[in-house]
């Protein structure tokens, strides 16, 4: 008696199942590699690419850059000279470490209320020069300001209920 098709084609699909997940205990994400794969051809350097959860780890040759999404958590590694800025959620998380120097981008969700001054004085008061300020929005809720204090560079964005903070640090 013959095996009907379909029960064959679900055979060779169960068959093929196990042996990805077999196969896929063992190495890295399809996805990760196929961006990887992506990123060497049309650079032509190698890179290494990690994911987990919402956390993404990108290398290559001496350069790396971390993706925290939905972190909520300020960066331990932020340079202590920068205020610890606390309005609304930080949601996502960014750092780069290239021969360069290292950078750092928090974005904060459900910002309300006037924070470009608040912003400023705080940069101030933990001895930043040449802080520059632009009120984008007639209420004064918008605007950038950015700073500079010896290897540090700092600005920040803010509007629509969220701000942008983005840190270089030059080695």
């Amino acid at each position: 008696m013959p095996v009907p098709l379909y029960v064959r084609y679900a055979g060779m699909f169960l068959a093929l199942l196990a042996l990805s997940t077999t196969l896929s205990s063992c190495q890295k994400k399809i996805e990760d590699v196929l961006v990887e794969k992506a990123i060497e051809q049309s650079t032509g350097k190698k890179v290494d690419i990690n994911s987990g959860g919402s956390n993404i780890t990108i290398q290559s040759q001496g350069q790396k850059i971390e993706i925290q999404g939905n972190s909520g958590v300020w960066p331990a590694d932020m340079p202590a000279d920068v205020p610890r800025f606390s309005w609304g959620k930080i949601g996502v998380v960014t750092r780069s470490e290239t021969p360069e120097g290292k950078s750092w981008n928090v974005v904060f969700e459900s910002v309300s209320g006037n924070i470009v001054k608040d912003v400023e004085s705080q940069l101030k008061s933990k001895g930043f020069q040449k802080v520059s300020t632009i009120v984008t929005s007639g209420d004064g809720v918008g605007g950038v300001v950015s700073a500079e204090k010896e290897k540090l560079k700092v600005v920040v964005m803010t509007g629509n209920g969220t701000a942008s903070l983005s840190v270089v640090q030059e080695p």
